[in-house]
């Protein structure tokens, strides 16, 4: 959100005093006193209307990007806030050419026309982007479009409106611009809610609803041409006046001579350059919300399907305060308002810093940036406005747009490098003090734009009636008016010419073509996505089944005779009253009789004498971690946030993993996240976290946006571990240290391992990929002296963490499917490579393999 996106509101003219010399008592010619003003034009709407819809497209992209970026590409927070910093400054940069040429050329419509056609391109681009170097070149390619449109838009609208309702036009052009800024996050929501993870879902869909933004503007609007109403401001320097005839000549048919001359005279007014120093100042701590946002989301594990929201709150709470805002400048200063933008923003910062759970918390942060922009980006504008001379109002306008997005982009740049080298607190700090230092000194330079002081900026296009001839006033200045006649008919339907005939047609051919793609589109992808749900949901569904199902395996064995000889622990995951009961078998027999126990869990694993057991609630989304000894008795209960996912027990028992969902439930989508931690068997309390260990790749620290810990796997000295951690589009296989609060990156491409008895071998699920298609893996086993790597001989799907059986076999679930079969058996197979899977444990799962205590 920066300016150069939002365009420019200025002034129209009113009546006022003139006294700018001091003294002085000229009176400036009201532009609204005692006549009727035109009804709002057709080209206004239609040109809002454009914006509506392409804003929507644009928003829906946005607001998945960062999400894309880091969990799909594998972004680092420098890499992301150095492309989110390079891309505003680049549409700065292009917006500015673009009102310079618009200046010189007048071609208004079509070069818009260039510019929506590029950025729907890019959409569409995205789709088979899937490299950063191709992401980076399409997202390069909508900020070009636009900057390209964003002058030649700007100038349409001020040349469409009416006399007398030019500030009005930009505000209803606004008002247009922040609802498709509210809408297409919510659509961005609901498509995700109904593909979830299918980011060409959202691209699809913003490319169809970007034609339709295109349709409006190439059917409906109509190109427009300056009159020669260019005056110079009351109090502008000789250099300026000097100026404005060549910057202007074009209305007279020609052209300035050189490209630039407009920003020539416009650097010789000083007060546009004391403001343009102001606003890099203030805008200088201004990190991208994208940023921001997912520095939330890091924090409080929000749910990657609600990460759009965020931007709708910002939007709606910019849509709120952006009026009051706008008249609490008029009448305190628009000096005190920016500063009161700065406070806003370091409590945006002290919010983060804060470390948000969820609820009103979470909303803080986008309600503060929505409050931060309404203070300062309209206010700019506005003050802009007032600075600028009217003939070069677009250029101007786009200049301070170029200052803003560098100084904002040079921020985020910044933050991203702090922390990716320090760490995210290190960079929130860093980011709090500089909003401090520069706003104070951003407070002096804003002094002669508060009320009352002697060199307070006026409206550039206020001209002193004594000065000039009535005959000379521009129609700009004194609106039309019919004889008699007052007050203002704000109807917008008013004069309103209606299109019709083939236009119309045409329009109505485009809109049913792509909402009706965007509908098949959305349903296909939901149905893709379908299979991965049901898989990732089947063993909870299994406990809401008949209670009266039929159990395929007796209960006959006897506990206390099993507890006291080497047996197995499983899960029982046959549908019915039994779903997720820990159950007993004889590791001599495990496909015979069992003995059912008094725990049920979702995940459990013990060693030595004591036992972790995960369950959870799915209408509560909170999970239990039970502490349990060697006959199974319950010793300590910790509540844990999320849905159980992994358990595993360190070998003298003393420490044990916890792995849960706090968004997501399956590893095989991208919107999942996860929470690590490491729990005390013997005291039953929580000692650490594995998102607070200091993770090392090639002996560098590293701060990943969008890390995921899971499927920890202990050695003999229980404080060495192995475990996988997900960033982007790697799972690598980390080696910690309880202790030391540390771990490094041994490899990639390692996910669940499981160290083998003598610790010489991980065994782990490969990732196979499958376009947009949900991911399935296979039995690896590697070898950590060699790094030799085989795949098993089990070429089944296997989603689960295996367990070693002893030093030469490894146990896995398989999920069932088809009616009146359990949910999952548990097989085995040779962990050379060699052999053939064979059932181990029917209507089983989490299968562990117990030794009795030692005796006396």
């Amino acid at each position: 959100m920066y300016l150069a996106g939002r365009g420019p509101l200025p002034e129209s003219a009113r009546g006022r005093t003139n006294d700018a010399d001091g003294g002085g008592g000229e009176v400036v010619a009201d532009a609204d006193a005692g006549a009727a003003t035109p009804a709002m034009s057709a080209n206004v709407l239609y040109l809002g209307l454009t914006s509506l819809v392409t804003d929507v497209s644009a928003e829906m992209v946005a607001s998945v990007l960062p999400l894309y970026l880091t969990a799909r590409l594998g972004f680092s927070a420098l890499q992301f806030g150095a492309a989110d910093g390079f891309l505003q400054v680049v549409a700065a940069v292009i917006a500015l050419l673009g009102a310079l040429l618009a200046d010189r050329w007048r071609r208004y419509r079509e070069a818009a026309g260039a510019g929506y056609a590029l950025s729907a391109a890019s959409r569409l681009g995205l789709l088979g982007a899937h490299g950063w170097l191709p992401v980076l070149a399409w997202l390069g390619a909508d900020r070009l479009g636009k900057g390209i449109r964003t002058g030649p838009r700007d100038a349409l609208i001020s040349l469409s409106a009416p006399p007398g309702r030019l500030t009005e036009a930009f505000g209803l052009h606004r008002a247009f611009d922040t609802g498709g800024a509210l809408l297409g996050p919510l659509l961005a929501v609901a498509l995700l809610g109904v593909a979830p993870g299918s980011y060409s879902t959202v691209f699809t869909a913003a490319f169809l609803l970007a034609v339709v933004g295109l349709a409006v503007l190439v059917l409906f609007v109509e190109n427009r041409r300056p009159m020669d109403d260019a005056l110079p401001p009351v109090g502008a320097p000789p250099e300026v006046v000097g100026a404005l005839p060549e910057v202007m000549a074009a209305s007279a048919g020609g052209a300035p001579r050189r490209l630039w001359t407009p920003l020539a005279a416009l650097w010789a007014d000083r007060a546009l350059r004391r403001l343009l120093a102001a606003t890099a100042l203030l805008s200088l701590p201004a990190v991208s919300d994208s940023l921001l946002f997912l520095a939330l989301r890091h924090q409080a594990g929000m749910d990657a399907r609600l990460f759009p929201s965020l931007f709708v709150v910002e939007s709606l709470c910019y849509l709120l305060f952006a009026v009051p805002m706008g008249r609490l400048a008029d009448r305190v200063g628009a000096g005190r308002v920016l500063l009161g933008g700065q406070v806003a923003l370091a409590c945006c910062f002290a919010v983060l810093l804060a470390r948000p759970g969820h609820g009103v918390s979470v909303l803080a942060l986008p309600a503060l940036l929505g409050i931060y922009f309404a203070a300062t980006d309209g206010v700019i504008a506005a003050l802009t406005s007032q600075t600028v001379p009217a003939a070069a109002r677009t250029t101007g306008l786009a200049l301070v747009g170029l200052v803003l997005a560098a100084a904002r982009g040079l921020a985020t740049f910044g933050f991203g490098a702090v922390w990716t080298r320090s760490g995210p607190g290190t960079a929130l700090v860093d980011a709090l003090a500089l909003t401090l230092v520069s706003g104070t000194f951003a407070a002096v330079l804003l002094r002669p734009f508060r009320p009352g002081h002697h060199s307070s900026a006026r409206p550039a296009d206020a001209v002193p009636v004594s000065r000039l001839p009535a005959a000379e006033i521009p129609a700009a200045v004194v609106p039309a008016a019919s004889a008699g006649a007052r007050g203002r008919d704000d109807s917008l339907a008013r004069g309103l010419r209606w299109p019709a005939g083939p236009r119309v047609a045409a329009f109505v051919v485009v809109v049913a073509v792509c909402l009706t793609s965007v509908i098949a589109v959305s349903v296909r992808d939901g149905r893709r996505e379908a299979p991965a749900a049901r898989a990732s949901g089947a063993h909870r569904a299994a406990g809401a089944a008949s209670p009266g199902a039929t159990h395929p395996v007796p209960m006959t064995a006897s506990l206390p005779a099993l507890l006291v000889r080497p047996h197995l622990l499983v899960l029982d995951a046959a549908e019915g009253a039994g779903f997720g009961r820990v159950e007993a078998a004889d590791v001599r027999d495990p496909t015979g009789p069992r003995a059912p126990t008094s725990l049920t869990c979702d995940r459990v694993d013990q060693r030595a004498g004591r036992g972790l057991c995960l369950t959870d609630d799915r209408a509560s989304a909170r999970a239990g971690a039970a502490v349990f000894d060697d006959r199974l008795r319950v010793l300590f209960r910790l509540p844990i946030a999320g849905l159980a996912s992994r358990t595993r027990v360190a070998p003298d028992g003393r420490i044990g993993a916890a792995t849960t969902f706090v968004a997501g439930d399956a590893y095989n989508i991208d919107t999942f996240s996860t929470r690590t931690l490491l729990i005390d068997l013997v005291s039953g309390r929580i000692v650490a976290d594995l998102e607070d260990f200091a993770v090392t790749r090639g002996g560098r620290r590293l701060h990943a946006i969008d890390e995921n810990f899971w499927g920890v796997t202990f050695a003999a000295d229980s404080d060495t571990f192995y475990a996988t951690l997900h960033t982007g589009d790697h799972y690598y296989l980390i080696r910690g240290h309880v202790r030391d609060r540390r771990a490094e990156i041994l490899r990639d491409g390692v996910e669940c391992p499981s160290l083998s008895p003598a610790g010489d071998r991980i065994a782990y699920k490969s990732r196979r990929s499958h376009g947009f298609a949900p991911a399935t893996w296979r039995l690896h086993v590697l070898d950590l002296a060699t790094g030799a790597d085989r795949a098993l001989a089990e070429t089944r799907n296997v989603d689960d963490q295996a367990a070693w059986t002893d030093n030469d076999h490894v146990s896995y679930a398989v999920a069932n499917t088809g009616p009146g079969r359990p949910l999952a058996d548990t097989w085995t197979v040779p962990a050379d490579g060699t052999g053939r899977p064979r059932l181990l444990v029917p209507s089983a799962q989490s299968v562990v393999t117990v030794a009795p205590p030692a005796s006396g």
